[in-house]
């Protein structure tokens, strides 16, 4: 029942989310801005097919070159992305975002295991791909998809970008009464699931992010413990990150990034040597 209650809630807030993009122009204006239409895939989810966009940052060895794996927000499509995927294809990063279940061309319906399922799958793409080096990236709310996954993943690293303490929080913060979320279970806890990983922890937040405060980036990072690190970029808005894509935000991200891939890859080829 509350598991219903919960999907319930996803569903409407997504819907809210895509009605006012379109009212604004925002979805039209995202969708016409897209340019990797032939980067378009599907993935099989044992009966679910889920819509995806793969950008390789090419090269002779592509499968060398380090990936992220993209978990968006709760209100966003593939298409959103097109602008951040470009950057990080100029900065030598391949990445692959896909849509939730129930989400654009997606099939299935949104839940949280679907979310969390999706993200797995997504995940055996790349893998299956050949790539020796994948970092798990969430958004928004693909923060807590993301460390909910990452311990059943092979990735070397985890960003979390722009995410909350817990998703009761967020639903607080974005302006749901406590006895609605109280109605629901406790999910994507992120502030205390965090500290079970062992990869090491990225976390970006703006000061300026009017939906989810700061102080909740603090907190995740601080229950990171060693491997966890802050970085707070000034002045952008929640979803400015994704809607006007900067070197500012994105640029610190890539070289993280590719730190952590090159140190692994390395000491990865000593061990087969």
């Amino acid at each position: 029942m509350r598991q219903g209650v919960l999907s319930l809630l996803l569903t409407a807030i997504s819907r809210a989310i895509f009605r006012e993009d379109r009212q604004s122009g925002r979805m039209a204006r995202m969708l016409d801005r897209f340019a990797f239409s032939k980067e378009r895939l599907v993935i099989d989810r044992g009966g679910r097919w889920l819509s995806a966009v793969y950008v390789s940052a090419g090269g002779s060895a592509a499968e060398d070159a380090p990936v992220v794996l993209i978990c968006h927000g709760i209100g966003e499509l593939v298409e959103y992305w097109g602008g951040v995927q470009g950057l990080l294809r100029e900065m030598g990063i391949s990445s692959l975002v896909f849509n939730y279940s129930g989400y654009g061309e997606s099939t299935g319906r949104v839940s949280v295991a679907n979310c969390e399922e999706d993200a797995l799958a997504a995940y055996e793409v790349l893998a299956d791909r050949g790539h020796r080096s994948i970092v798990l990236l969430g958004f928004s709310m693909g923060t807590g998809v993301g460390c909910a996954v990452a311990s059943r993943m092979e990735v070397d690293g985890l960003v979390l970008c722009e995410g909350f303490s817990s998703f009761r929080e967020a639903a607080l913060a974005m302006g749901f009464p406590r006895w609605m979320t109280r109605s629901v279970p406790n999910v994507w806890d992120t502030a205390n699931c965090i500290g079970e990983l062992r990869v090491p922890v990225l976390v970006v937040h703006s000061d300026a992010d009017g939906l989810f405060p700061l102080s909740m980036a603090e907190g995740v990072t601080r229950a990171c413990g060693a491997k966890g690190e802050l970085l707070v970029i000034p002045g952008m808005s929640h979803n400015a990150p994704i809607f006007e894509p900067t070197e500012e935000y994105w640029e610190p991200i890539a070289e993280w990034v590719k730190a952590r891939s090159s140190q692994l890859i390395a000491k990865r080829s000593r061990m087969v040597s």
